[in-house]
């Protein structure tokens, strides 16, 4: 089965932004940021999907603490 490029890049989203929690973000991380925040394809509610996949994870932070985090840093 193929996978939605969306879906991918909203993955990768994700997880930059768990690392953005975790305080540990590169500049590669940044780099991917701003091309899929420049991506039409990937909405904010894949995301939001995309986020509370991975968080839904053991060892992964808290889902409501990621996204208060990220929403606190919108201008």
């Amino acid at each position: 089965m193929k996978r939605d490029p969306s879906w991918v890049k909203a993955r990768i989203g994700a997880r930059i932004l768990i690392r953005q929690q975790l305080g540990r973000v590169s500049t590669r991380d940044a780099r991917w940021a701003h091309r899929i925040a420049k991506d039409g394809g990937v909405t904010d509610r894949l995301l939001d999907q995309a986020l509370a996949s991975l968080c839904a994870r053991a060892t992964a932070p808290d889902y409501h603490d990621v996204l208060r985090a990220t929403l606190a840093s919108q201008p």
